[in-house]
């Protein structure tokens, strides 16, 4: 199949566009080039990244992509390959391929210890363009599992809101483990399920949602998220050198307070990790409304880099964090379709094919939620603001059971 592919695109006879100015694509620039297949140009969906060089082409802009080539052959390289086509037939360009089959002979085995994130990014693309290829396959590319309220921060332009609650709770265990539970039961695959908070490690039962997490053979990754200030004991090496078992964490500096220790404990354990060092965040943590026109969501929607970040919360699956701690806060009225409630129904009759439908469908194909009107929206090349700056209380803010009261 490969070899087929590669002669098609050897016999191709149209400008090829390499969709992906990043890791992937520059791995199937450097493939193209071993396999005699001429490449025409990059084109990328970040402002960020268009007109810049890349590889010694200057990235085209993806939504102007008809004006350069009108005539394109678009090789896709981004993981999100369903906004991509979408992207693409809004301009009438129809002729397009899916990277992924192309990049299986890479090796993506990943170190013991630090994250590789080049092969990590090659494997997700692999991942994400096999199921899009094959949609009778109920994948998810990831799935954040909110296990708590609860952080050793309280930045004020967190986009998972934690700067609104009041009274920060952890999620109620056993609901925690059901909503995981039936969740796996009616798919096939989860890519990744990304344990978040808060600071994740702030829930002291977070190694037994690991370990449950790491048990289910549909998941394949399971990364926790934590800003280091909290330390795993040696009681939790066994459990964090589990192969699935991903540690993330954020450096802030100083705010970090146990980061030393922690980078320590995960190199000294070979403990696969990675550490993140956060320049700025994006300028989308404000909750009120805005009274936008449908057209204006809808953009709003379109443009978010966020909309795939796929949450489950209480037993619900939203489209995104804001989306479901949004709804955690109560500040955000519920609208029809807004989120997949995966608890009704499941039980004796687990394999249930409406919810498989019904969920499947929401994370391909649903649009803007109601969430999105109270949201700044988070597109790729928004206004950004500094990272983790701090806040003494709580943010105010509008509960819905508390409007016209």
């Amino acid at each position: 199949m490969i070899n087929a592919i590669w002669a098609r695109l050897r016999r191709n006879n149209r400008p090829l566009i390499i969709s992906g100015a990043g890791i992937v694509g520059e791995t199937i620039l450097d493939l193209c080039c071993q396999q005699d297949v001429h490449v025409d140009g990059f084109c990328d969906g970040s402002t960020k990244v268009a007109g810049t060089e890349f590889r010694g082409y200057t990235v085209v802009h993806s939504p102007q992509l008809k004006d350069t080539f009108p005539d394109a052959l678009v090789l896709i390289t981004a993981a999100a390959i369903k906004d991509v086509v979408d992207l693409l037939a809004a301009q009438g360009i129809d002729s397009w391929m899916a990277a992924g089959p192309l990049l299986e002979a890479c090796d993506i085995a990943q170190p013991e210890s630090e994250l590789d994130a080049r092969k990590f990014a090659i494997e997700t693309c692999i991942t994400c363009h096999a199921a899009y290829l094959h949609p009778e396959h109920a994948f998810l590319r990831s799935v954040d599992l909110i296990i708590t309220e609860r952080c050793s921060l309280r930045c004020k332009d967190c986009a998972n809101l934690m700067q609104y609650y009041q009274r920060p709770q952890n999620v109620d265990f056993d609901l925690l483990m059901r909503s995981l539970t039936a969740l796996c039961s009616v798919l096939d695959e989860i890519m990744e399920l990304r344990i978040i908070g808060g600071d994740a490690l702030m829930n002291k039962r977070w190694p037994e949602i690991v370990a449950r997490a790491t048990q289910e053979d549909h998941i394949k990754r399971v990364v926790i998220y934590t800003n280091g200030a909290v330390v795993p004991g040696p009681d939790q090496i066994r459990l964090l050198k589990h192969p699935k078992v991903l540690m993330l964490v954020t450096d802030y500096g100083s705010l970090s307070c146990n980061m030393d220790r922690l980078k320590h404990y995960l190199a000294e354990n070979g403990i696969a990790h990675r550490i993140l060092r956060v320049d700025s965040w994006l300028d989308c943590a404000s909750l009120e409304r805005h009274d936008r026109t449908e057209e204006d969501n809808a953009r709003i929607y379109r443009d978010c880099c966020a909309k795939n970040m796929l949450t489950l919360s209480d037993g619900k699956l939203f489209r995104c964090p804001f989306a479901a701690n949004a709804d955690r806060l109560g500040a955000v009225p519920a609208g029809e379709g807004d989120s997949v409630n995966i608890l009704n129904g499941v039980g004796a009759d687990s394999d249930n094919p409406t919810l498989r439908n019904r969920l499947v469908n929401y994370a391909l194909n649903h649009g803007p939620m109601t969430a999105c009107d109270y949201c700044n929206g988070r597109p790729l090349a928004g206004r950004e603001v500094p990272p983790a700056v701090q806040i003494r209380t709580p943010l105010p803010y509008a509960r819905q059971d508390a409007i016209g009261q």
